[in-house]
């Protein structure tokens, strides 16, 4: 009975009372719409651009989205080292201001490059004429906001073959 006080009484209702006390948390977590995961690693299917949700036991808050496809650039078909390879270089990538354009052709041809924002807006556009086989620019990203960018690469040769490539241009 020595221990059953008013102090050690108190005490416990403390004791008590805080672990029946709730308060609001958030948790960061990665919601993928077009993916998976396991415990090891996630995937997924699309252009990702600033994702982060929080979730408490009554919101969730998603400050960015996953969208699978976007109608200009993500046909593999118009992959930029796929259509063109070695002939032409980009970089660097991620870059602050400048973006350099090394080009290498083995026929004559009109190059132009466009550079659209995330929702297909041209940004920039730059046309470069007839390419006789070297060809090197330097475009200026100082004007532009931080985010991703497609550069647009259009070859066609003087006997009418056209080539068009997209690179995937993130601007800090």
């Amino acid at each position: 009975m020595r221990f059953i006080n008013k102090h050690n009484i108190i005490l416990l209702f403390i004791l008590l009372l805080c672990t029946k006390m709730q308060s609001q948390t958030l948790s960061g977590y990665a919601l993928n719409m077009g993916g998976g995961y396991n415990s090891n690693m996630e995937w997924n299917i699309g252009e990702s651009v600033s994702i982060a949700n929080f979730k408490s036991s009554d919101y969730a808050l998603n400050t960015g989205l996953l969208q699978p496809m976007t109608t200009v650039v993500t046909g593999i078909n118009e992959y930029g080292p796929a259509v063109f390879g070695t002939q032409i270089v980009v970089g660097p990538n991620p870059t602050n201001k400048i973006l350099h354009i090394k080009a290498s052709f083995n026929e004559v041809g009109n190059l132009a490059l466009h550079l659209f924002d995330s929702k297909s807006g041209i940004v920039l556009t730059q046309e470069a004429g007839v390419i006789l086989s070297n060809y090197e620019k330097d475009l200026f990203l100082d004007n532009i906001p931080t985010g991703a960018y497609y550069l647009k690469v259009s070859f066609k040769t003087l006997s009418g073959n056209l080539k068009i490539g997209i690179y995937k241009i993130i601007k800090l």
